[in-house]
């Protein structure tokens, strides 16, 4: 129940508003990264799907949170797709970081997307923010894109597979577009 002068308000924002205006933190407690390969490719095929339809709007399903300052938000429900979300632009950022005509959108993800600069902890910061056991982890494999990193949990491997599955999938949309695989015959 809300306390005197407390409102429970609802706002309908596009996820790339929602990541360039607040600070996403997943709270400590919360349960770790759990999305198996069925649920990533669902939401990886949604996406496609509304892209290929037009459709003026994709809608990603609730995201509840708790601000916590003005620029800071607790998710409490909603986690999965977001972190999922943010494992698909890191993919698109690295399919795009290769071609010098997309440095400005491949910028403009990393800058305000991804990452952005916390003057308070003098330097650039995840936008969101897992919990604990996945914070590091995240960052490393999908923010800094280090294929490197040893997963050492499952939920780490979860990751790791989400961002295997997200570069796939780019791949497998550019290539449809690539004038060298339409070769003529």
């Amino acid at each position: 129940m809300a306390e005197a002068g407390q409102q429970i308000g609802f706002e309908q924002m596009g996820i790339a508003n929602v990541l360039r205006s607040y600070w996403l933190h997943v709270p400590l407690n919360q349960r770790e990264y759990s999305w198996e390969d069925a649920q990533v490719k669902r939401l990886f095929h949604d996406i496609n799907e509304a892209i290929l339809r037009d459709a003026p709007a994709y809608f990603l399903g609730n995201i509840v949170t708790i601000p916590r300052e003005v620029t800071s938000l607790e998710i409490v429900d909603g986690q999965q797709r977001l972190a999922t979300t943010v494992i698909l632009l890191a993919a698109i950022r690295d399919y795009l970081a290769s071609r010098e005509e997309d440095k400005l959108i491949v910028e403009d993800i990393e800058n305000g997307l991804l990452t952005s600069v916390n003057r308070a902890e003098r330097g650039r910061v995840s936008r969101l923010r897992l919990n604990v056991t996945d914070s590091h982890f995240f960052e490393r494999r999908v923010l800094a894109a280090d294929g490197k990193i040893e997963a050492s949990s499952l939920s780490h491997r979860l990751i790791d597979q989400a961002a295997e599955l997200a570069a796939e999938h780019v791949q497998d949309i550019v290539k449809t577009h690539d004038p060298k695989a339409h070769a003529s015959q």
